[in-house]
Protein backbone atom coordinates (compact mmCIF):
# COMPACT_ATOMS: atom_id res chain seq x y z
CA UNK A 1 0.00 0.00 0.00
CA UNK A 2 2.77 2.45 0.92
CA UNK A 3 4.98 1.79 -2.35
CA UNK A 4 1.41 2.10 -4.04
CA UNK A 5 0.93 5.69 -2.62
CA UNK A 6 4.68 6.80 -3.27
CA UNK A 7 5.52 6.44 0.58
CA UNK A 8 9.37 5.74 1.42
CA UNK A 9 8.11 2.69 3.82
CA UNK A 10 11.58 1.12 6.20
CA UNK A 11 11.23 -1.90 6.68
CA UNK A 12 13.58 -3.47 9.58
CA UNK A 13 14.97 -6.88 8.92
CA UNK A 14 13.17 -10.06 9.97
CA UNK A 15 12.97 -10.07 13.75
CA UNK A 16 16.15 -11.90 15.13
CA UNK A 17 18.53 -12.89 18.10
CA UNK A 18 19.50 -9.45 17.16
CA UNK A 19 16.04 -7.72 17.61
CA UNK A 20 15.09 -9.92 20.67
CA UNK A 21 18.83 -8.65 22.96
CA UNK A 22 18.22 -5.03 21.45
CA UNK A 23 14.45 -5.31 23.03
CA UNK A 24 15.56 -6.68 25.91
CA UNK A 25 18.79 -4.24 27.26
CA UNK A 26 16.70 -1.35 27.00
CA UNK A 27 12.84 -2.67 28.10
CA UNK A 28 11.29 -2.58 31.48
CA UNK A 29 12.42 -6.00 33.14
CA UNK A 30 8.37 -7.35 33.54
CA UNK A 31 7.38 -6.09 29.91
CA UNK A 32 6.25 -8.80 27.61
CA UNK A 33 7.79 -10.35 25.09
CA UNK A 34 5.92 -8.65 21.99
CA UNK A 35 6.85 -5.30 23.94
CA UNK A 36 10.45 -5.94 23.55
CA UNK A 37 10.31 -7.57 20.23
CA UNK A 38 8.71 -4.57 18.94
CA UNK A 39 11.32 -2.46 20.47
CA UNK A 40 13.89 -4.39 18.74
CA UNK A 41 12.34 -3.78 15.52
CA UNK A 42 12.03 0.09 16.07
CA UNK A 43 15.86 0.51 16.92
CA UNK A 44 16.78 -1.27 13.44
CA UNK A 45 14.37 0.50 11.46
CA UNK A 46 15.87 4.10 12.92
CA UNK A 47 19.41 2.84 12.21
CA UNK A 48 18.19 2.51 8.25
CA UNK A 49 16.72 5.68 8.75
CA UNK A 50 13.24 5.89 9.66
CA UNK A 51 12.34 9.41 10.45
CA UNK A 52 8.73 8.38 11.57
CA UNK A 53 7.26 5.01 13.59
CA UNK A 54 4.00 4.49 12.85
CA UNK A 55 2.19 2.19 16.24
CA UNK A 56 -0.91 1.68 17.11
CA UNK A 57 -2.02 2.61 20.68
CA UNK A 58 -5.09 3.33 22.46
CA UNK A 59 -7.81 2.38 24.97
CA UNK A 60 -7.28 -1.41 24.44
CA UNK A 61 -7.47 -2.31 28.20
CA UNK A 62 -4.24 -4.42 28.02
CA UNK A 63 -0.85 -2.91 28.31
CA UNK A 64 -0.30 -3.26 24.54
CA UNK A 65 -2.68 0.39 24.34
CA UNK A 66 0.22 1.89 26.68
CA UNK A 67 3.44 0.32 24.50
CA UNK A 68 4.03 3.33 21.89
CA UNK A 69 4.11 5.80 25.17
CA UNK A 70 6.97 3.86 27.29
CA UNK A 71 8.76 2.90 23.71
CA UNK A 72 8.77 6.34 22.50
CA UNK A 73 10.07 7.30 25.93
CA UNK A 74 13.12 4.88 25.34
CA UNK A 75 13.75 6.01 21.98
CA UNK A 76 14.06 9.42 22.83
CA UNK A 77 16.51 8.83 25.89
CA UNK A 78 18.49 6.67 23.78
CA UNK A 79 19.14 9.71 21.51
CA UNK A 80 17.00 8.76 18.34
CA UNK A 81 15.49 11.51 16.40
CA UNK A 82 12.00 10.66 15.41
CA UNK A 83 7.95 11.10 15.67
CA UNK A 84 6.02 8.16 16.69
CA UNK A 85 2.76 8.37 15.12
CA UNK A 86 -0.33 6.91 16.67
CA UNK A 87 -4.32 7.34 16.79
CA UNK A 88 -3.82 9.77 20.05
CA UNK A 89 -2.52 12.27 17.54
CA UNK A 90 -5.98 11.41 15.37
CA UNK A 91 -6.64 9.39 12.94
CA UNK A 92 -6.07 11.94 10.22
CA UNK A 93 -2.90 12.29 11.36
CA UNK A 94 -1.80 9.01 10.81
CA UNK A 95 -3.82 8.83 7.62
CA UNK A 96 -1.71 11.84 6.39
CA UNK A 97 1.64 10.06 7.44
CA UNK A 98 0.70 6.91 4.84
CA UNK A 99 -1.07 8.71 2.28
CA UNK A 100 1.37 11.23 1.93
CA UNK A 101 -1.53 13.35 0.12
CA UNK A 102 -2.61 11.59 -2.53
CA UNK A 103 -6.28 11.72 -3.70
CA UNK A 104 -8.64 9.12 -2.08
CA UNK A 105 -9.08 7.66 -5.16
CA UNK A 106 -5.21 6.44 -5.00
CA UNK A 107 -5.47 5.90 -1.46
CA UNK A 108 -8.67 3.43 -1.75
CA UNK A 109 -6.69 1.64 -4.72
CA UNK A 110 -3.57 1.48 -2.71
CA UNK A 111 -5.49 -0.11 0.04
CA UNK A 112 -7.66 -2.61 -2.18
CA UNK A 113 -4.52 -3.85 -3.64
CA UNK A 114 -2.84 -4.39 0.14
CA UNK A 115 -5.73 -6.09 1.29
CA UNK A 116 -5.20 -8.56 -2.06
CA UNK A 117 -1.72 -9.60 -1.48
CA UNK A 118 -2.85 -10.10 2.77
CA UNK A 119 -5.86 -12.60 0.68
CA UNK A 120 -3.19 -14.19 -0.93
CA UNK A 121 -0.17 -14.52 1.15
CA UNK A 122 -3.25 -16.18 3.84
CA UNK A 123 -4.10 -18.46 0.93
CA UNK A 124 -0.80 -19.44 0.36
CA UNK A 125 -0.45 -20.30 4.52
CA UNK A 126 -3.72 -21.99 4.84
CA UNK A 127 -2.46 -24.20 2.39
CA UNK A 128 0.73 -24.77 3.28
CA UNK A 129 -0.55 -26.05 6.90
CA UNK A 130 -2.39 -29.22 5.24
CA UNK A 131 0.54 -29.73 2.33
CA UNK A 132 3.25 -29.82 4.94
CA UNK A 133 2.32 -32.91 7.51
CA UNK A 134 1.58 -35.27 4.06
CA UNK A 135 4.36 -34.06 2.25
CA UNK A 136 7.23 -36.37 1.54
CA UNK A 137 9.79 -33.12 1.95
CA UNK A 138 8.51 -31.15 4.63
CA UNK A 139 11.52 -28.56 4.05
CA UNK A 140 10.63 -28.49 0.11
CA UNK A 141 7.16 -27.46 0.88
CA UNK A 142 8.25 -24.55 3.75
CA UNK A 143 11.01 -23.37 1.06
CA UNK A 144 7.65 -23.15 -1.13
CA UNK A 145 5.71 -21.16 1.22
CA UNK A 146 9.09 -18.37 1.71
CA UNK A 147 9.28 -17.81 -2.42
CA UNK A 148 5.75 -18.06 -2.57
CA UNK A 149 5.65 -14.85 -0.07
CA UNK A 150 8.87 -13.38 -1.47
CA UNK A 151 6.85 -13.57 -5.16
CA UNK A 152 3.61 -11.98 -3.44
CA UNK A 153 5.38 -9.16 -1.86
CA UNK A 154 6.89 -8.53 -4.70
CA UNK A 155 4.38 -8.09 -7.18
CA UNK A 156 3.71 -5.01 -8.56
CA UNK A 157 0.08 -5.10 -9.87
CA UNK A 158 -3.06 -7.64 -10.14
CA UNK A 159 -1.82 -9.73 -12.88
CA UNK A 160 2.03 -10.51 -11.34
CA UNK A 161 0.25 -10.80 -8.05
CA UNK A 162 -2.85 -13.62 -9.56
CA UNK A 163 0.16 -15.20 -11.17
CA UNK A 164 2.38 -15.43 -8.00
CA UNK A 165 -0.15 -16.58 -5.93
CA UNK A 166 -1.49 -19.38 -8.75
CA UNK A 167 2.28 -20.72 -9.56
CA UNK A 168 2.73 -21.21 -6.07
CA UNK A 169 -0.26 -22.70 -4.41
CA UNK A 170 0.42 -25.41 -7.61
CA UNK A 171 3.68 -25.86 -6.74
CA UNK A 172 2.54 -27.01 -3.22
CA UNK A 173 -0.26 -28.92 -4.61
CA UNK A 174 1.96 -30.49 -6.84
CA UNK A 175 4.41 -32.00 -4.16
CA UNK A 176 4.73 -35.46 -3.80
CA UNK A 177 3.00 -37.27 -0.49
CA UNK A 178 2.87 -40.03 1.35
CA UNK A 179 0.38 -42.65 2.25
CA UNK A 180 -0.12 -42.32 5.58
CA UNK A 181 -3.40 -41.69 8.20
CA UNK A 182 -5.00 -38.62 8.29
CA UNK A 183 -3.06 -36.11 10.00
CA UNK A 184 -3.58 -34.80 13.54
CA UNK A 185 -5.28 -31.89 13.45
CA UNK A 186 -3.95 -29.36 15.96
CA UNK A 187 -5.18 -25.52 17.17
CA UNK A 188 -3.05 -22.92 17.54
CA UNK A 189 -4.76 -20.25 19.91
CA UNK A 190 -3.45 -17.37 22.39
CA UNK A 191 -1.46 -13.79 22.34
CA UNK A 192 -1.73 -12.41 18.51
CA UNK A 193 1.36 -11.23 18.52
CA UNK A 194 3.12 -14.69 19.19
CA UNK A 195 1.12 -16.73 17.06
CA UNK A 196 1.81 -14.42 14.14
CA UNK A 197 5.64 -14.11 14.45
CA UNK A 198 7.76 -17.36 14.17
CA UNK A 199 10.52 -16.07 15.77
CA UNK A 200 8.19 -15.37 18.71
CA UNK A 201 6.90 -18.49 18.57
CA UNK A 202 9.88 -20.52 17.88
CA UNK A 203 8.95 -21.36 14.19
CA UNK A 204 5.66 -23.44 15.89
CA UNK A 205 3.84 -23.83 12.89
CA UNK A 206 6.78 -25.13 10.38
CA UNK A 207 7.66 -27.98 13.68
CA UNK A 208 4.20 -29.00 13.87
CA UNK A 209 4.23 -29.80 10.13
CA UNK A 210 7.20 -31.50 10.74
CA UNK A 211 5.67 -33.85 13.10
CA UNK A 212 3.12 -34.71 10.71
CA UNK A 213 0.81 -32.60 12.46
CA UNK A 214 -1.82 -30.17 10.18
CA UNK A 215 -1.36 -26.80 12.12
CA UNK A 216 -5.29 -24.93 12.52
CA UNK A 217 -4.85 -21.51 13.41
CA UNK A 218 -7.59 -19.48 12.47
CA UNK A 219 -6.42 -15.88 13.19
CA UNK A 220 -3.87 -14.65 10.79
CA UNK A 221 -2.88 -10.52 10.05
CA UNK A 222 -5.58 -11.02 7.27
CA UNK A 223 -8.24 -12.03 9.32
CA UNK A 224 -6.69 -9.05 11.82
CA UNK A 225 -6.64 -6.70 9.44
CA UNK A 226 -9.94 -7.01 6.49
CA UNK A 227 -13.09 -5.51 7.70
CA UNK A 228 -16.13 -7.14 6.71
CA UNK A 229 -19.53 -5.18 7.55
CA UNK A 230 -21.87 -7.41 6.30
CA UNK A 231 -20.19 -10.81 8.52
CA UNK A 232 -19.66 -8.27 11.88
CA UNK A 233 -23.25 -7.90 11.84
CA UNK A 234 -24.33 -11.33 11.06
CA UNK A 235 -21.78 -12.48 13.67
CA UNK A 236 -19.75 -14.34 11.07
CA UNK A 237 -16.15 -13.76 12.05
CA UNK A 238 -14.22 -16.65 13.59
CA UNK A 239 -13.50 -14.16 16.41
CA UNK A 240 -17.46 -13.33 17.31
CA UNK A 241 -18.09 -17.16 16.89
CA UNK A 242 -15.19 -18.41 19.52
CA UNK A 243 -16.96 -15.59 21.76
CA UNK A 244 -20.04 -16.41 21.91
CA UNK A 245 -18.97 -20.36 22.91
CA UNK A 246 -16.91 -18.80 25.69
CA UNK A 247 -19.80 -17.27 27.21
CA UNK A 248 -20.62 -19.86 29.05
CA UNK A 249 -17.23 -19.79 30.76
CA UNK A 250 -16.39 -16.27 30.16
CA UNK A 251 -18.98 -13.79 29.71
CA UNK A 252 -17.32 -10.80 29.07
CA UNK A 253 -13.90 -9.55 27.60
CA UNK A 254 -11.17 -9.70 29.59
CA UNK A 255 -9.33 -7.50 26.48
CA UNK A 256 -6.46 -8.74 24.25
CA UNK A 257 -7.32 -12.28 23.05
CA UNK A 258 -8.19 -14.16 26.53
CA UNK A 259 -11.91 -14.13 25.39
CA UNK A 260 -10.96 -16.07 21.82
CA UNK A 261 -8.86 -18.23 23.28
CA UNK A 262 -11.43 -19.57 25.50
CA UNK A 263 -13.91 -19.68 22.87
CA UNK A 264 -11.65 -21.63 20.34
CA UNK A 265 -11.23 -25.04 22.21
CA UNK A 266 -14.85 -25.26 23.03
CA UNK A 267 -16.02 -23.86 19.13
CA UNK A 268 -13.22 -26.61 17.46
CA UNK A 269 -13.50 -28.99 20.38
CA UNK A 270 -14.61 -31.86 18.07
CA UNK A 271 -12.74 -30.61 14.96
CA UNK A 272 -9.53 -30.72 16.51
CA UNK A 273 -7.21 -33.39 18.06
CA UNK A 274 -5.66 -31.21 20.94
CA UNK A 275 -5.22 -27.30 21.03
CA UNK A 276 -1.74 -25.30 21.88
CA UNK A 277 -2.30 -21.80 23.80
CA UNK A 278 0.55 -19.48 23.01
CA UNK A 279 1.34 -16.64 25.92
CA UNK A 280 3.77 -14.14 26.15
CA UNK A 281 5.37 -13.97 30.06
CA UNK A 282 3.32 -11.85 31.77
CA UNK A 283 -0.18 -11.04 29.22
CA UNK A 284 -2.71 -10.79 32.00
CA UNK A 285 -5.77 -11.46 29.00
CA UNK A 286 -3.72 -15.22 28.45
CA UNK A 287 -3.52 -15.82 32.20
CA UNK A 288 -7.05 -15.63 32.23
CA UNK A 289 -7.86 -17.54 29.51
CA UNK A 290 -5.37 -20.33 30.80
CA UNK A 291 -6.99 -20.73 34.18
CA UNK A 292 -10.22 -21.02 32.42
CA UNK A 293 -9.53 -23.45 29.56
CA UNK A 294 -8.80 -26.47 31.58
CA UNK A 295 -12.29 -26.24 33.61
CA UNK A 296 -14.44 -26.16 30.23
CA UNK A 297 -16.44 -29.70 29.69
CA UNK A 298 -15.38 -30.06 26.30
CA UNK A 299 -12.72 -32.34 26.00
CA UNK A 300 -9.34 -31.85 24.20
CA UNK A 301 -5.85 -31.90 25.10
CA UNK A 302 -4.64 -28.67 26.07
CA UNK A 303 -0.77 -27.65 25.99
CA UNK A 304 -0.04 -24.13 27.33
CA UNK A 305 3.26 -22.56 25.96
CA UNK A 306 5.01 -19.36 27.47
CA UNK A 307 6.97 -17.03 25.69
CA UNK A 308 9.64 -14.44 26.23
CA UNK A 309 13.28 -14.19 25.98
CA UNK A 310 14.63 -17.46 27.89
CA UNK A 311 12.41 -20.03 26.22
CA UNK A 312 14.43 -22.46 24.42
CA UNK A 313 13.81 -23.96 20.64
CA UNK A 314 15.04 -27.41 22.10
CA UNK A 315 11.92 -27.49 24.70
CA UNK A 316 9.42 -26.19 22.90
CA UNK A 317 9.99 -28.72 20.78
CA UNK A 318 10.43 -31.66 23.07
CA UNK A 319 7.20 -30.76 24.50
CA UNK A 320 5.85 -30.76 21.39
CA UNK A 321 6.94 -34.35 20.40
CA UNK A 322 5.10 -35.61 23.87
CA UNK A 323 1.54 -33.92 22.96
CA UNK A 324 1.64 -35.22 20.20
CA UNK A 325 2.83 -38.17 21.00
CA UNK A 326 0.48 -38.72 23.17
CA UNK A 327 -2.18 -37.39 21.35
CA UNK A 328 -1.44 -40.03 18.81
CA UNK A 329 -1.54 -42.86 21.23
CA UNK A 330 -4.75 -41.63 22.62
CA UNK A 331 -6.53 -41.44 19.12
CA UNK A 332 -4.98 -45.42 18.22
CA UNK A 333 -6.83 -46.85 21.22
CA UNK A 334 -10.11 -45.07 20.47
CA UNK A 335 -10.01 -46.28 17.08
Amino acid sequence: MADHLGAELVVPPPTSHRSLSLGVKYSPEMACLPFKLALGNMIEALELGADAIIMPGGSYGCRFGYYHKVQEAILQELGYDFEMVTQDLGMMHMVKHVTKGNPLRKVITGFRFGLAKLKALDKLEQLVYKIRPVARDKGEASRIHREGTRAIDNAADYQALNRARQEHLQKLINLPTESIPAPLKIGLTGEFYVLIDDFANMDIKAELGRLGVEVCCPLSVGEWVRFNPLAIVLGLREKDRSHKAAKPYLSGTVFGDGWQSVGEKVLHARDWDGLIHLEPFGCLPEIVARNIVPSTKESLPVLDIICDEHTAKVGVVNRLEAFTDMIQRKKRRRV
